[in-house]
């Protein structure tokens, strides 16, 4: 017959900490908001950027956010 022990609390459940925004990696900030950005494009396009980036060594979200943020700059 097993024991059971009706006075023992549960272990805690470790919540892992939010993965780290790329922006607050690379500028060294402690947290920044972000949002998902889901779309479709044509696979021969996605596996063009996917074929430079690993070139590169670069990570493909790093890489897009680089390019959007060139082409609508922060105005202030």
């Amino acid at each position: 017959m097993s024991q059971v022990n009706w006075g023992k609390k549960p272990a805690e459940k470790r919540v892992a900490a939010p993965a780290a925004d790329l922006d607050s990696l690379v500028k060294g900030q402690k947290s920044v908001q972000t949002r998902r950005l889901n779309l479709n494009i044509p696979a021969s396009l996605h596996t063009r950027i996917k074929a430079q980036c690993a070139m590169e060594g670069r990570d493909m979200t790093e890489t897009l956010i680089e390019i959007l943020e060139a082409r609508y700059p922060e105005r202030i």
